[in-house]
């Protein structure tokens, strides 16, 4: 596998931040206490926690609090700000890059390899356990996801302690570890709330919709129309893959819509792409399909949300520079199988996204590339079939999208 090697051969390179100091070499500990620590902790394990271990412990360190951010979300009152995941990976991304370059000049064994008396209640690994990256990525998604979801704090810090508890009770690695994690999580947090705070997610469209027969007509939301001001972390600006001028006569695209219609009543792959995070599903059990470690995971789930947080700003800048007209609006006789989104329609955000990630995950899982490609044809024949859009708004999606996945992975490679 492609990513594998490449990290092999890199030196670790963050995203975007990194430590200004080596403030870690002031963070010292005694190592009789740390195994004090650690054995003491595990006396107190019981039934639940030893739950509470499989639970923390288990798989990759960001799967949980990524969980954990859609759960926030699904229960603050705050309204979901869009750049929330590309800053919660990101983040975790730079955050490990910054203790792996210290894994990799301190090579030191679990807690359980060199004291007989710890036992090993967690994942144990190939790698140095001189700094809890599970400890790193705590840190960072606890600040981040209280950053968007401040309601949610008291829920975030009872999980930290939880989280805090069943580590040190795993022996995998020491209280010194653990908090020198927790150190660079937080340090890289803050690093990556401030550049949240001048990313424009959180900005208003005060602007009015044109009034042309032929242009999409609506109220759009106020928020949605900024995605296309939204901050790009790697495109130079919002319409370097703008893509060229919708037809002026959507005659044809329609025609093949009622086609469709006429000889079809429903469509699974319509309501399959609406209701399920497909795409977030699938990068998740590739991750433990080939059991990336802890910076692999991280690697892979920063290129993927980072390119579909610029696809979503490429789509976006071409469905507000064209007011791209809906099919129902076309034809008012014409009734869609799926409620058509309230904004303009090319091109397509479905497959404009779908092209990015496809792209993304060929780079990251190069064996799979048809699978991936198979299932962006599919999520773009979707949207046909759901009558939110005309066939021509999916494939120029499809080919914006590309151009944005093949730059983002190039902003990573560099």
């Amino acid at each position: 596998m492609f990513l594998s090697a490449q990290i092999e051969n890199q030196s670790y390179q963050p995203f975007m931040f990194t430590l200004e100091s080596d403030d870690l070499s002031k963070m010292t500990s005694n190592s009789e206490l740390d195994i004090t620590a650690i054995l003491e902790a595990q006396k107190q394990i019981n039934d639940s926690t030893k739950l509470e271990i499989k639970y923390w412990n288990a798989s990759y360190p960001s799967y949980r609090w990524h969980q954990i951010m859609v759960e926030a979300g699904n229960n603050s009152s705050v309204k979901k700000n869009g750049g929330r995941m590309a800053i919660l990976h990101l983040a975790i991304y730079d955050a490990l890059a910054e203790v792996w370059k210290h894994k990799k000049v301190k090579q030191r064994g679990a807690p359980f390899q060199e004291h007989s008396l710890i036992k090993n209640l967690g994942k144990s690994t190939d790698y140095s356990a001189y700094i809890c990256e599970y400890s790193a990525t705590a840190a960072v998604a606890h600040q981040i996801i209280a950053y968007y979801f401040s309601d949610q704090k008291t829920v975030l810090d009872d999980k930290l302690e939880q989280f805090k508890r069943a580590r040190l009770q795993s022996g995998l690695q020491s209280e010194n570890d653990i908090e020198l994690g927790l150190f660079i999580g937080n340090t890289m947090a803050q690093k990556y709330i401030d550049y949240a705070k001048t990313d424009r997610t959180d900005k208003l469209w005060a602007g009015t919709v044109p009034y042309d027969k032929t242009l999409w007509s609506g109220s759009p939301s106020k928020s949605g129309v900024m995605k296309r001001q939204w901050r790009p972390f790697t495109l130079q600006s919002a319409d370097q893959f703008r893509p060229g001028p919708p037809p002026t006569d959507w005659t044809a695209d329609m025609e093949e819509l009622r086609e469709f219609y006429r000889n079809n009543n429903s469509s699974d792959i319509a309501w399959k792409w609406k209701s399920e995070p497909i795409w977030d599903m699938l990068l998740e059990r590739k991750i433990l399909e080939y059991n990336l470690d802890a910076f692999q995971a991280a690697y892979t789930s920063a290129v993927f949300h980072t390119a579909r947080f610029d696809a979503t700003i490429a789509a976006w800048d071409g469905k507000y520079h064209y007011w791209g007209i809906r099919p129902f609006q076309y034809d008012p006789e014409f009734q869609p199988i799926l409620k058509t989104p309230n904004f303009p329609g090319y091109p397509a955000g479905h497959t404009t996204v779908a092209g990015a990630l496809a792209t993304a995950m060929s780079y990251l899982f190069p064996k799979d590339k048809q699978f991936f490609q198979d299932l962006a044809l599919e999520c773009s024949e979707s949207r046909f079939e759901g009558g939110v859009h005309f066939r021509t708004d999916n494939e120029v999606g499809l080919d914006v999208g590309e151009e944005v996945g093949q730059h983002v992975i190039k902003r990573f490679l560099n």
